[in-house]
């Protein structure tokens, strides 16, 4: 069976070396080509796409199935994408995974009909069987982790269990880093899950509708197995370790980070790579071993500087040491982002200013007046929004909110408009060459 795998576009203006290859179907096409199906990635993301680029991109291949990875964020171009291959593709088979198709089932299904089926939750197992049916002429609609039409109703199957071994996973498939800039990062996975529950993450929904949500680990001798690999097949050396959070809580997972540092350094391999950590996790003499492996960037998921929204974000941690993690981690030389959330269905204009502070004070990034926090389907604070009556439900999937707070919500929506006003400024001149040097 021919299958074209596609990541969605997620900005033609995205810097080069902010753009990363996409991990999920990189698996999904290596357990394909090595159940023996022809398959073929089309990065947009790397390749700097736009929406209707990638549409087009589509349509000019052949295939038989087309497979999309999607989040909630893309959900209209993922809408728009399938009635458009199902319009000149009668006969395709299009099949859709991701966070969309597996927190929101029911509504994708309901407002798409045109899609074949959703593989939900990791999808390599879940993926090998279906297509192993397909290819022998069964019918693959009993199989665990799928959904699909049926006599105009979703119908949702059992979820299989998480995988347990991570070492039995295929390395992931690489082609698309041919299409991708030379300074992109590739991205690469040491464990899949979390142990922490902040309350507007999907992560640990993601995992728990298979039953766990604590983190499963890949040795440390197959992770960097796939690091010399990359190095040795692509000549690529920057990586970025997507893990949730690289390090984890306590001494056994210090130790785990440090021994994959070792690794790394015993092999010579000359790259470098970023990590994401919490600041509770924050150890100097860890941070020390990487750098010499060659860590040279830690993203910190600080969230913000007033306790309030910590605590609401149930991210366990004071602002206390949020600022001592900054400071240690910059001791270090090493470059650190912070994430950070600006606004919250609760916040005042006080924690606006108070936030604002607290980002000077530690010279970090300033953020717009735009940046709130992101509600998904099922996660524990939308479901606190919902239930003090904030939350605006569009098509049970794209989740909205007022602020409690009428003037912060006054505040949002004016700077959202000036910054829509701003982007179409930006975006006629560039499209009628205006604006450039006489």
């Amino acid at each position: 069976m021919r299958v074209l795998l596609l990541h969605p576009p997620i900005g033609r203006d995205l810097p080069p070396n902010q753009r990363t290859d996409n991990l999920s179907i990189c698996y999904i096409a290596a357990v394909l080509k090595r159940d023996g199906h022809e398959v073929e990635v089309l990065d947009s993301a790397v390749m700097g796409l736009g929406p209707r680029e990638t549409i087009n991109a589509v349509l000019a291949r052949n295939f038989d199935c087309l497979g999309i990875t999607s989040t909630h964020e893309q959900k209209d171009f993922f809408v728009k994408l399938v009635r458009s291959v199902r319009a000149r593709r009668k006969d395709a088979l299009l099949i859709a995974g991701g966070y969309l198709a597996t927190l929101s089932a029911y509504k994708l299904l309901t407002i798409c009909p045109e899609v074949d089926l959703l593989i939900r939750g990791e999808g390599e197992a879940v993926t090998s069987e279906v297509f192993s049916k397909l290819a022998h002429g069964e019918d693959c609609r009993s199989t665990p982790g799928i959904a699909y039409i049926k006599d105009g109703k979703p119908v949702i199957n059992p979820m299989p269990p998480l995988i347990a071994d991570l070492d039995t996973i295929p390395f992931p498939d690489r082609t698309s880093l041919v299409a991708g800039p030379k300074e992109m990062q590739v991205s690469i996975a040491a464990s899949r899950g979390c142990y922490h529950r902040c309350s507007f993450c999907c992560i640990n929904s993601f995992y728990e509708l298979s039953g766990g949500h604590a983190p499963r680990f890949r040795s440390p001798a197959s992770f960097v197995d796939e690091i010399e690999s990359i190095v040795e097949t692509t000549g690529r050396k920057d990586f970025m370790i997507i893990d949730d959070d690289f390090i984890g809580p306590g001494p056994k997972m210090r130790a785990r980070a440090a021994q994959i540092g070792d690794e790394i350094r015993s092999r010579k391999l000359g790259i470098t790579f970023s990590i994401e950590c919490r600041a509770d996790e924050i150890d100097e003499d860890l941070l020390k071993l990487l750098k010499e492996a060659g860590l040279t960037g830690v993203f910190l998921g600080i969230e913000s500087g007033v306790q309030r929204q910590l605590d609401i974000f149930n991210k366990q941690l004071t602002v206390e040491q949020n600022v001592r993690a900054l400071e240690m981690a910059r001791s270090t030389g090493i470059n650190v982002k912070a994430g950070l959330i600006l606004l919250d269905p609760y916040t005042t204009i006080t924690e606006v200013e108070e936030a604002q502070r607290f980002i000077r004070e530690n010279q970090l990034s300033s953020l717009s007046l735009e940046s709130r926090v992101k509600l998904y389907p099922g996660v524990p604070l939308a479901e606190k929004v919902r239930a003090d009556g904030l939350l605006i439900e569009r098509d049970g999937i794209d989740l909205d909110y007022r602020f409690k707070d009428p003037t912060v919500g006054l505040m949002h929506r004016v700077t959202k408009t000036s910054a829509a006003v701003s982007d179409s400024v930006k975006a006629m001149k560039s499209r009628f060459g205006l604006g450039g040097k006489r």
